[in-house]
C-alpha cells in the first residue's frame, strides 16, 4: 500500500510544501499563466507512512505590463 498526499492550490497562490527532512516544494496555483495549470502536486510517503508537513502559502503578483 502506498500513501499519498496530494496539495491543490486553486487561484494566483504559490505554497511551498515542506515534508519532514526533504527539499522544499513549490506547488503554483491554477492561475492563467501558470506553469502549473492543475495547481496539483502528489507527495509519497516512506513506509510506515508517518510524515510531518509545514505549508505556507503567499500571493503570485500580476505581472506588469
Amino acid at each position: 500500500m502506498t500513501t499519498t498526499v496530494k496539495v491543490h492550490v486553486n487561484g494566483r497562490y504559490r505554497a511551498t510544501v515542506k515534508q519532514d527532512d526533504r527539499e522544499p516544494v513549490v506547488v503554483e496555483g491554477n492561475y492563467a499563466g501558470s506553469p502549473n495549470p492543475s495547481g496539483e502536486e502528489s507527495f509519497y510517503l516512506p513506509h510506515p507512512a508517518t510524515a510531518t508537513f509545514q505549508i505556507t502559502e503567499e500571493p503570485v503578483p500580476e505581472e506588469a505590463k
